[in-house]
């Protein structure tokens, strides 16, 4: 079941469930307060139908992608639709679990290993309705490794995208879609992530699950609650194991 998502280790389950936890929540006090892991940021926030104008390329690049997760969650509907005296806001979350541990530094699936900041983050509802996502820019500080294709440098950018984000529907209900122990990164951050390029010649990425890291006051902080063994690494210390790691998966290159 690797098609879906990039793990490095196979998913053998993965379940959508309700949250009852924002049942009488105030809109703005429950978005500040969602947090998918330790180490995560806010959800980022989005409309059931995207507002954002977009070049054709864009928007086609945006359905190949979103084809990748058909079926992630149930149909993405207004809430109002199935429940008309229901609360403001609600959430439904995924839970995945693994047939064993997640590399945490998976060096040789990544397309590209960068240190870069995060310059904004929005959530999108997939085109079927069955996925909500949220796609990340990122500006590229340093790379560790080089998606040879794609030529990145300092000082550009990138989309990396992760599951889920909150979604505001026409009714004015709310519901945050969770990927369970999964963060999402906080604009204004600098973070070091592991990213898979599936099938598309652009510098859009995918998060690799287990393998975001913030860089914090000299401290390493895993985004991911799955790789919690790296948590307070010291920041020259963990480059390096990366450095390493990148350079043992290229048969000894630099």
């Amino acid at each position: 079941m690797l098609k879906k998502r990039f793990h490095s280790l196979l998913v053998v389950l993965c379940i959508a469930t309700t949250l009852p936890i924002l049942a009488q929540t105030k809109v703005g006090a429950a978005l500040s307060q969602i947090r998918p892991s330790k180490y995560s940021g806010p959800l980022p926030a989005g409309e059931f139908r995207n507002q954002q104008v977009e070049l054709p390329r864009d928007a086609e690049r945006r359905i190949v992608r979103e084809t990748r997760y058909k079926g992630t969650y149930p149909e993405v509907r207004d809430p109002v639709e199935l429940n008309p005296n229901g609360p403001p806001e609600d959430g439904v979350a995924v839970i995945s679990d693994y047939a064993g541990p997640v590399n945490p530094l998976p060096a040789s699936w990544a397309a590209a290993v960068v240190i870069g900041t995060v310059l904004d983050g929005k959530a999108f509802v997939s085109d079927d309705r069955t996925y909500v996502y949220s796609d990340f820019h990122v500006r590229i500080d340093e790379v560790l490794k080089q998606d040879d294709p794609i030529n990145l440098a300092a000082g550009g950018q990138l989309v990396a995208s992760r599951g889920g984000g909150t979604i505001r529907f026409p009714s004015g209900r709310v519901r945050h879609y969770v990927n369970q122990g999964e963060g999402m990164p906080t604009v204004g951050s600098r973070y070091l992530l592991f990213l898979g390029r599936p099938n598309i010649s652009e510098p859009e990425y995918e998060v690799i699950i287990g393998a975001i890291y913030e860089i914090k006051n000299g401290k390493v902080h895993p985004l991911d609650d799955i790789s919690t063994q790296m948590d307070n690494t010291n920041e020259q210390d963990f480059v390096g194991k990366v450095r390493d790691a990148i350079k043992a998966s290229s048969g000894g290159k630099p």
